[in-house]
Formats: structure tokens, C-alpha cells, sequence
């Protein structure tokens, strides 16, 4: 077992026993086999430790001495894997013997790679101060040491500054306060190896789908080549050297780039190539650039789609322009800067942009959302700011500004609306304006309803009741915040002597007892949680200074808002103004007898009426 094999079954011998053994471990359990003790009930003493060396080159171990000793402590010995170290420890095995006066409670904790091995003295250990009881302590924990096969005597500085700081508590307290972590040994831990590799981040963002481009901002790592670099031995607290795992072949890829769009960034540990503008990321073998204008005949399954370019000023252009086919196909997806479309949008296609020209026609299925939005034929749904159509047959458009050229069919909700030819079967929702400049049809709703724009739930009388559910739980959170404030002034003092004894003890290297920290903790969550309270109680305060904003502007919206047509009126048209408050609807059918003119509502004090305007005919305009 080792050096010295103690045992043999022909001499079996009683307890006590006195051996010299590399492992005392393993001879705890060959001498309870052999004497039938259980091992839980061994114990031993160390009477004498030799510790011995094995430089490279050398063939035989020597006794490490005090001249020798530094060369341990030094990495150049620990790194190398062909020096060893051992010891052989001269014991007594002996049952266990009681002492009254001194009895360790712990736990060891040894890390992965044993460089790290600490005990947790438990502060129900009965330790009572003596003058010897350093000695005692320090004999102690080597032998929990011996039992995992740990060194002793090597590694070991910061346990003897443990054990001084848990005797100074004894003799203070003649007693633990607390658990105390002593840290029983130091190896050197191996530095981990770091394999090769490219990491081709600009291709991270793609979706399962198929993608056209690869969107970029300026300043976004495109590509990283971490560089290979061989790990360091370590050495345990066993005194066991620790090697690193083998670096793996690697072949540095070849990286072309265009310098005015694409920086290198290098130093020991990778190489950075960075994006110095926005666009896409286009490659040619092994050269990269980056572009931010793209001609394509279409977009479809074979191209794949367009995704997450909406911020990266990516123009691009879709020539396909025959009526008959789609240059954008069903089922795509587009999401870019700026955004030509010569010919269709198809079937279920979604359109996202800063900036849109369609000059063919979107399909009924089709959703599109575009800051500005110019579209030649529109039958499905777009949403943007400032909106555009030359003709809507049958489509929804939300927008702040919209003009459409000739509407036939269809709806538009907005803040203001012009439309220059109105056919038939439209409604047009507005908050300020509705313009007409040519009305030709019949059975259309023009109506001013801040409501359907604007998205109010419900009537003004639900948004007070909203409103007043809201001051209710805003007295609630008040109230617990008023007594959460008292509770803190009043346990400040205490709290700040407590934190004092601390940072005191930290500066001393004494541990805090535990009842002190935990009462810190309190404290703290506690006043997180007041400090969390009162930003709920300014949330809910802006909530209600919203609601009141938007109750009263939508009041006084609808009162200057109008309806306006720059050609007669024809029969069967609806006037609608839908007010909040009181929640009603006031509606005028147009009868074909009302000429040139606007209308819009008035206060008449006791009751609200749809009014006509005179209007400037600017028809010519």
C-alpha cells in the first residue's frame, strides 16, 4: 500500500498500532479490516512526516529540507509535470479517545480539481481556550487533511492564519460565535485550453427560414476568430500534477476585406472584424464588404426572405414588374430600410420599412407597416405615418396623414384624411380632418371618432370609473409606503451601528455573526422593496395624468374637428361625429341638396348638433 506495506494477515496485531505509510487513508481501512474495528472508530496521532522531492532528471527522491523547502513553493517547480512530490507519515492507530475539552464539528469541501480544500468549523464544536489549543487545532485539521490524502505542511499559509484568528475568538469568547471556514490548503490550478475557433456572428441572426441578406449596423462584430492557445499544468493539494487538455489543430481561415467598410481588431487572445457603416454583409469567396443597395427580381422561396434590416439603411429594389406575376411572392417576408417594389405584393406577404414605394398592387392578405408609405393599387392592410395611395379597392390603411387619389371601397382610420376622388362604400375614420375633394358615390361613413383612431376603450364614463379604480390603489400603496418610511427612520440608527461593526470586522478579517448580517439583509430588502413601492405610486400617479390628458383632448378634439367635401354632396352619404362624453353618436345623412360645404359639431349647451360650414371651393386646386 504504498511505501510500506505494514500488514500482513499471518501478523495481525492489536490495537494501538504504530506504521510509517504514504497513505493514511488507505491505512485506516486495511487496519480495520484487519482488526475488525470499524474505521469510525479509528483514529491516529501523528508522531513524525517526511515530505520528499523528484526533480526532472533525477532518479531517486530526496528528503526535502529547509534549504530545499522554497523550491515547492515556487511555479516553476509546480508547472513541471516531471518534478513529483510524497510523504510518509510516521502514525499511531488507536481507537478513538474522547476528549472533554475538545471535540471539532465540520465538513470538509474539496473543489473539482482539488487545488482548493477548506473545513467548515461549526459553532456547535466544543473549543474551549487553552494554551495549547493552536497545536491542537492545527493537528486536528491535518489529520482531516491525511484522511482525503491531502498534503500537510505544504500549501497550508492561509491555515495557519485561520487558526490564529479562531484561537484569538476563543480566547475572547471561549467559545465560536459563528461558523468558521478555514482554509486548509492552496494548490495552483491549471489554466484551461482554448481551442481554436470562428465565430461568424453576422450569420447568428438568421431565422430557420432561408434569409437573402445579413443585416449589419456599424460598429457590430462580424466575424471573431478566437485563437488557440495551450492551457498550464496545475498541481493539487495531493501534490498530483494536473494537465490540461491537448489543443486540437487549427487552421486560421483566410479573411479578405474591403478596409473602408470593414476594420481587424487583434491582440493575444482573437481577432475582431468589425463593421465600420450599416447595410449587409456580402461575401465573394473569401472577401467580404458590406453594401447597402440591392437589386432583385423577386422575393420568394428561392431567395429567401428579408429579416431584421429595418435600422440598417439596406435599399433595396424589386424589379419584377409584370402584372400577371409577384415580386414579392405569398408568404414572404420583408423587413428593410428603404423598399422599391415595381410590381405586387402577394397573397399573406408582410412589408416592413422606413420608407415603401409599391408600384404594383397588394393583395387582400398582405400586411404592411411603413413609416412612409406611397402604394399604387392597395387591397390589403398597411399601417404607417404618413400614408399614400393612389388607388384603394377594398383595403384598410391606418395612418397620422393619409391621402388616397381615388377610393372605391374600402376603410382608413387617421388623424387627418384626404381623399381626392370618393367613390362609393368607404369609411373613413378621422380625429381631425376628413377632405373630399371630388365626391362621385354613394353610401359612404365619414366619421370623426377619436375612439376607433386613437384606440379609447369605452365610454369617458369608464374611463373616470378607470380612473377612480386606479386613486384607490394609489391611497392603498401611499399608505403602506408612509409606514414603511416610519419603520426605516425608525431602525436607521441601528442599522448604521450594526453596518459600522461590519466593515469594522472586515477591515480586522474577523467574521460578522451571522444574526448581524441577517438583520443588514433585512433591512436592505426591506428598503429595496419601499424604494420599489414608490416607483409603483409615480406609475400609477402618471397613469392617471394621462387619462385625464387624453379625456380632456379627445373633448376638445372632436369639437374642432371637420368634415369637408370641395364638390357637392350626393345622396346616401353618413355623416358621423362619436363622442366620448356623453358616450353617444350623432349621425346626418346626406340628402343630395347640400352643395359645397362642411359640417361639424356644435355646443348648443344642452344638447350637441351636426352643423354645416361654409367651405372655400378650391376643387380647381
Amino acid at each position: 500500500m504504498g511505501l510500506f506495506n505494514f500488514l500482513k494477515k499471518e501478523e495481525k496485531k492489536s490495537l494501538p498500532i504504530r506504521v510509517k505509510v504514504d497513505n493514511v487513508a488507505k491505512a485506516l481501512v486495511e487496519v480495520s479490516k484487519e482488526s475488525g474495528v470499524l474505521i469510525s472508530s479509528l483514529d491516529f496521532e501523528i508522531v513524525d512526516f517526511k515530505t520528499y522531492i523528484k526533480m526532472e532528471g533525477d532518479e531517486e527522491f530526496i528528503e526535502l529540507d529547509e534549504i530545499s523547502r522554497p523550491l515547492i513553493g515556487s511555479e516553476e517547480f509546480l508547472l513541471n509535470e516531471e518534478n513529483e512530490i510524497k510523504q510518509v507519515y510516521d502514525i499511531i492507530i488507536d481507537r478513538i479517545k474522547f476528549d472533554d475539552d475538545f471535540e471539532i464539528i465540520g465538513e470538509m469541501k474539496l473543489n473539482k480539481h482539488l487545488t482548493k480544500a477548506e473545513f467548515v468549523l461549526k459553532n456547535e464544536s466544543f473549543l474551549v481556550y487553552t494554551p495549547d489549543i493552536e497545536e491542537k487545532l492545527l493537528n486536528e485539521l491535518n489529520k482531516k487533511k491525511l484522511k482525503n490524502s491531502l498534503l500537510i505542511s505544504i500549501f497550508d499559509k492561509e491555515l495557519k492564519e485561520d487558526v490564529k484568528k479562531v484561537v484569538k475568538t476563543l480566547k475572547v469568547n471561549n467559545k465560536l460565535l459563528e461558523d468558521r471556514t478555514v482554509r486548509l490548503c492552496r494548490g495552483l490550478d491549471p489554466l484551461k485550453s482554448i481551442e481554436g475557433k470562428v465565430i461568424y456572428h453576422y450569420l447568428l441572426k438568421r431565422t430557420h427560414k432561408k434569409e437573402l441578406i445579413f443585416p449589419v449596423k456599424k460598429g457590430d462584430v462580424l466575424i471573431e476568430i478566437i485563437k488557440p492557445k495551450p492551457g498550464k499544468n496545475g498541481r493539487d493539494c495531493r501534490g498530483k500534477i494536473i494537465k490540461p487538455q491537448n489543443v486540437s489543430h487549427f487552421k486560421m481561415p483566410n479573411i479578405l476585406y474591403e478596409e473602408s467598410d470593414i476594420k481587424k481588431q487583434e491582440d493575444d487572445e482573437k481577432i475582431l472584424f468589425i463593421a465600420l457603416k450599416d447595410g449587409y454583409v456580402h461575401k465573394d469567396k473569401d472577401f467580404y464588404s458590406i453594401r447597402d443597395e440591392m437589386e432583385v427580381k423577386q422575393i420568394n422561396l428561392k431567395t429567401g426572405d428579408v429579416s431584421g434590416a429595418t435600422d440598417s439603411n439596406v435599399k433595396i429594389n424589386i424589379s419584377e414588374s409584370d402584372a400577371l406575376k409577384e415580386a414579392i411572392a405569398d408568404n414572404m417576408k420583408v423587413e428593410t430600410t428603404f423598399l422599391v417594389v415595381k410590381g405586387n405584393v402577394g397573397n399573406s406577404a408582410k412589408i416592413v420599412s422606413k420608407e415603401l414605394r409599391v408600384e404594383g398592387q397588394t393583395h387582400q392578405k398582405s400586411k404592411i407597416k411603413s413609416s412612409s408609405a406611397y402604394v399604387n393599387i392597395h387591397k390589403g392592410y398597411l399601417e404607417g405615418k404618413d400614408v399614400e395611395v393612389n388607388r384603394l379597392e377594398g383595403g384598410v390603411i391606418i395612418g397620422k396623414n393619409v391621402k388616397v387619389k381615388q377610393a372605391i371601397g374600402g376603410k382608413i382610420f387617421a388623424h387627418n384624411v384626404e381623399v381626392e376622388i370618393l367613390g362609393s362604400h368607404v369609411e373613413i375614420y378621422a380625429l381631425n380632418e376628413i377632405k373630399i375633394k371630388s365626391l362621385k358615390g354613394s353610401e359612404n361613413k365619414l366619421i370623426i371618432s377619436p375612439k376607433e383612431v386613437l384606440g379609447v376603450k369605452g365610454s369617458a364614463e369608464e374611463i373616470e370609473k378607470k380612473m377612480e379604480e386606479i386613486k384607490r390603489h394609489l391611497e392603498i400603496k401611499i399608505s403602506n409606503y408612509n409606514k414603511r418610511k416610519q419603520v426605516i427612520t425608525k431602525n436607521k440608527p441601528v442599522i448604521q451601528k450594526l453596518f459600522k461593526e461590519y466593515t469594522e470586522n472586515k477591515k480586522r478579517g474577523l467574521k460578522t455573526p451571522a444574526l448581524t448580517l441577517k438583520k443588514i439583509k433585512e433591512f436592505n430588502d426591506f428598503k429595496e422593496k419601499t424604494l420599489e413601492l414608490k416607483e409603483q405610486i409615480k406609475h400609477l400617479q402618471e397613469e392617471i395624468k394621462e387619462l385625464k390628458e387624453h379625456l380632456q383632448g379627445y373633448q376638445i378634439a372632436i369639437f374642432n374637428a371637420k368634415i369637408i367635401s370641395f364638390s357637392s354632396w350626393k345622396a346616401f352619404n353618413r355623416i358621423v361625429f362619436d363622442m366620448i362624453e356623453p358616450p353617444i353618436s350623432l349621425v346626418y345623412d346626406t340628402k343630395g341638396d347640400e352643395g359645397v360645404c362642411g359640417f361639424k359639431l356644435k355646443d348648443l349647451g344642452d344638447t350637441y348638433k351636426i352643423v354645416k360650414i361654409k367651405v372655400k371651393d378650391d376643387s380647381s386646386s
